[in-house]
């Protein structure tokens, strides 16, 4: 008799499984290469066509230079074959190919098989709350061809199946939980993330070209979220203090080395704001804080000039706890080199900012007149906010500040900072974010990508740094409000509030539900199931006595599936007429009178002597009435199995 796995695989099934892995793999279709989702599709279409007997088989001969050519096309591509994306790549490539060759039914278990893990793969890219949800759709789907592909010829319905499978995986919830709270958490990122191409679109970046970008998008992406232990501070005094860049080339502005802060250069006139900030994956290694945090948390640095560094690149859901204080004086005792380096700048660009600069230094006395002439200028004069400023040239801020005139807060930023130079101010750039949106339902603020921001800090003497940002002069609405309002004629609105007023408290609920499930989900780390295994007070202390309550919960899950699965497979329980009646036979048997199995009761009844019974009339009564019962109307009639058993009871043979 032949192996069930080397049976030759049926129509249905080889249908099933390619509907089955079509349907796992094209969320990714926006992930792989063009050619890579060419392939997949081909090769699905060839093996059904040749399941119809349009097509013969692949031979081998033609199969393996097309497998070794898959696998040298994907490392062209990506110049690697390990990997998130790389190794997405080959997966579905080499998937495609054993399709080619799937002929019996032991192939296609293989590739449902590859469905269940193309499912962990999705959550590489997301682990949003809508893409668990595809993905349970998913796993149902696979689990239903699953069973498709073993009932073989057995012809069963969609509804059974999609039944079937749906109860398996409800079984396998519990669990699913157990071992998501019970197994240990390891530190760091468990999901790998790509880097995000921003060019041209709003968020953070490492370097500054002002000029170089024509046309800003906006990102709805939400960046990070905040949750404040008393009131959220005001708008105009939400700054996030991200990447500090100091050095200027006349092109770009870039950070100077990340040298670590010795000791805290900094004087404080208030309490400290606390808060948490939950951070999205950004695959760089900048920590946002308000500006300017007071707190160093664990696995990070912070820079000379109070700059959040992660030790590693934030390639997962990062939740830390932070302290800033909005009024400071920081810097006070600044070195003169780093002091000489903020005062820099290439002399061969821009040399009408540079001459305006050394004017304004000539003409004042005080850093503070020089400041108010150029916020005046900015002020005053025909400048304006917009994410659709003209492209500039080589001397952009010339450009800039004496034709143009229109840019965003990179453009305002970028030509103060070189302004303060040329006057001799030592000034640079800070990036970051400014302001957010608060949710009501669940009381913390959302900073989106669009919220991004760019101001400067000057230097003063026995003032430290202090921020001075530009685009305030220009565009008050920008600080006081948000982007919204000062692009209110320019771009679609962002906040939720405005952005659907019917529907804001509905999407609200739902930001609200992400953030939860960020908190209580994605980021369940350690600390957080330390605490959690406390609060359930099983003495669960340390890793070994999470293995041993592992094992125990396992057990006891395994044992309760056995059970249900043993209980289900016992015959079903008799009737309760039925039970009274067998003990009525029992008692005639134990006298010699036993009913044989193909006599109805009546006939027994007449068998026996009446001389042999004490009782001839109440035994006919009760065979009457067991007949009434089984057979009749009434039913299961509580009142008339009272009768019978009653009557049984009393029955003397």
């Amino acid at each position: 008799m032949r192996s069930i796995a080397l049976e030759i695989a049926n129509r249905s099934s080889v249908f099933a499984v390619c509907f089955c892995f079509l349907f796992a793999i094209a969320p990714h279709f926006p992930h792989l290469p063009l050619w890579v989702s060419g392939m997949v599709v081909l090769s699905l279409s060839w093996r059904c066509l040749q399941n119809l007997g349009r097509f013969g088989e692949v031979p081998k001969w033609i199969l393996i230079p097309m497998v070794i050519a898959g696998g040298v096309g994907v490392f062209a591509e990506y110049w690697t074959v390990v990997g998130r994306d790389a190794g997405l790549a080959l997966l579905a490539v080499m998937s495609s190919f054993k399709f080619l060759e799937s002929r019996r039914h032991r192939d296609l278990l293989i590739l449902v098989f590859l469905c269940y893990f193309l499912i962990a793969t999705h959550f590489l890219f997301s682990q949003s709350i809508p893409t668990a949800a595809m993905m349970l759709v998913t796993l149902i789907v696979i689990t239903a061809t699953l069973v498709t592909i073993n009932k073989r010829e057995q012809q069963v319905s969609l509804r059974e199946l999609l039944q079937t499978s749906s109860r398996l995986v409800m079984l396998s919830i519990p669990l699913m939980l157990i071992l998501f709270v019970l197994v240990p958490r390891v530190p760091g990122p468990l999901w790998g993330l790509t880097n995000e191409q921003r060019g041209g679109i709003t968020g953070l970046s490492d370097s500054m070209s002002p000029g170089k970008i024509s046309n800003l998008i906006r990102s709805n992406e939400v960046a990070f979220r905040v949750d404040f232990e008393g009131n959220v501070p005001p708008q105009s005094q939400l700054y996030w203090r991200g990447p500090v860049m100091a050095q200027y080339n006349g092109y770009r502005w870039t950070q100077l080395s990340r040298q670590p802060m010795r000791r805290l250069s900094l004087n404080v006139s208030e309490e400290a704001i606390k808060y948490t900030v939950t951070l999205e994956p950004n695959g760089e290694q900048w920590l946002l804080a308000l500006d300017v945090p007071t707190l160093l948390i664990a696995d990070s640095l912070m820079t000379r000039d109070f700059q959040l560094i992660s030790k590693k690149k934030i390639n997962d859901l990062r939740r830390y706890s932070m302290e800033s204080r909005l009024s400071y004086k920081i810097g006070l005792d600044e070195a003169q080199d780093y002091l000489q380096k903020t005062t820099a700048y290439p002399e061969q660009f821009n040399p009408q900012t540079i001459a305006l600069g050394k004017s304004l230094a000539a003409r004042f006395n005080s850093s503070d007149e020089i400041l108010n002439e150029v916020l005046g200028m900015f002020r005053n004069e025909e400048f304006i906010y917009t994410l659709k400023p003209p492209l500039l040239g080589d001397n952009s801020v010339d450009e800039f500040l004496f034709k143009t005139r229109r840019g965003f807060c990179e453009h305002f930023a970028g030509s103060f900072a070189l302004l303060m130079r040329a006057a001799g101010i030592p000034a640079r750039i800070v990036t970051g974010y400014q302001g957010g949106e608060f949710n009501k339902v669940g009381n913390y603020l959302i900073v989106r990508q669009s919220d991004a921001h760019a101001w400067t800090e000057v230097w003063i003497t026995d003032r430290g740094w202090i921020r001075v940002d530009p685009t305030a002069a220009v565009s008050p609405n920008r600080i006081e409000s948000g982007l919204d309002d000062a692009l209110a004629d320019e771009t679609s609105n962002f906040r939720i509030q405005k952005r659907n007023p019917i529907f804001g408290d509905l999407l609200y609920r739902w930001d609200d539900l992400q953030h939860n499930w960020n908190d209580w989900v994605l980021n369940y780390d350690e600390n957080k199931q330390r605490s959690f295994l406390n609060k359930l007070d099983l003495g669960i202390k340390n890793w070994s006595d999470m293995v041993i309550a592992l094992v125990i919960m396992l057990v006891a899950v395994t044992g309760s599936f056995w059970l249900i699965a043993w209980y289900r497979e016992l015959p079903p329980r008799p009737p309760g007429y039925e039970i009274l009646f067998r003990r009525l036979l029992r008692k005639l048997a134990r006298r010699g009178f036993e009913k044989k199995p193909s006599e109805d009761s009546r006939a027994f009844l007449q068998r026996i002597p009446a001389q042999q019974l004490a009782q001839p009339d109440q035994l006919a009564r009760i065979i009457d009435l067991y007949n009434r019962i089984k057979y009749g109307r009434h039913g299961d009639s509580t009142l008339l199995l009272k009768q019978m058993r009653s009557m049984i009871n009393s029955l003397q043979a």
